[in-house]
């Protein structure tokens, strides 16, 4: 494999990228979204350089942050031959997408190699994972952190705790429940979340309520930190939380 050609970060300033996965083993918890939030907020207020590779050849990163095309060469032609499409989405903030789901394990090592070329460019490299590809397991291996989105209810509850069973518990760093509406079921979930946790190092977030603020931005194409704070502050909030726990 050739070393990738990024050339959008000059690679003589010294940096030691930090990787992080957001992992979800049910779909449908705003994982994407979440991870958009994340990267937006570290790149903008903080000032970082971040890139998000995907695994999850829907790619709807770029469409929730107003980017509507189609890509040729994704994350499977960067680990096979070391160059690929690339997609700014903001200042200091890039896309890798998923062109194609037949990257095998046997591949494994390459993509370790080409995390690393990205940790020489990026201050923050976030991984939205699926476990659709091969490569989980090598998801798990190369993070330093992972983040978990998640529902306030039984099944993506318990798919918490069968996802943790598989993971080194000192690498989670924050649950994120997300879509929570007010009822009192949501309410119990979440006292069990924290309570769960209150012996490790796990930040639990304030919930991710369903808001019209959401579903606007994602028709928009924006996020959290293209508008008014007054606008946003109680969501912005949450968000900046979780990222200084990641920083």
């Amino acid at each position: 494999m050739t070393k990738p050609k990024i050339t959008l970060i000059d690679k003589t300033i010294a940096i030691v990228g930090k990787v992080i996965l957001v992992k979800a083993n049910k779909g449908g918890v705003g994982k994407s979204w979440i991870t958009l939030q994340l990267a937006h907020a570290l790149a903008k207020l903080f000032g970082k350089r971040v890139i998000i590779i995907t695994s999850d050849n829907q790619n709807n990163i770029p469409h929730f942050a107003g980017i509507k095309k189609s890509f040729s060469k994704g994350l499977e032609q960067w680990i096979k031959t070391g160059e690929g499409d690339v997609e700014k989405l903001r200042e200091n903030l890039y896309y890798i997408p998923l062109t194609a789901i037949n990257i095998n394990s046997d591949e494994a090592e390459n993509f370790k190699i080409f995390i690393e070329s990205l940790r020489e460019r990026f201050d923050y490299i976030f991984i939205d994972a699926t476990p659709v590809l091969n490569l989980d397991d090598v998801f798990l291996q190369v993070a330093d952190q992972i983040v978990i989105p998640t529902f306030l209810d039984d099944v993506t509850t318990r798919s918490i705790a069968n996802m943790l069973k598989n993971t080194e518990l000192e690498k989670v760093k924050a649950i994120v429940p997300n879509r929570a509406t007010r009822c009192k079921l949501e309410k119990e979930y979440y006292s069990k979340l924290v309570q769960a946790f209150e012996n490790e190092s796990i930040y639990i977030s304030c919930p991710i309520s369903q808001s019209a603020v959401i579903s606007r931005l994602i028709e928009e194409g924006k996020t959290l930190f293209d508008i008014s704070k007054n606008t946003s502050q109680t969501f912005r909030d949450i968000f900046i939380k979780i990222v200084e726990v990641l920083k």
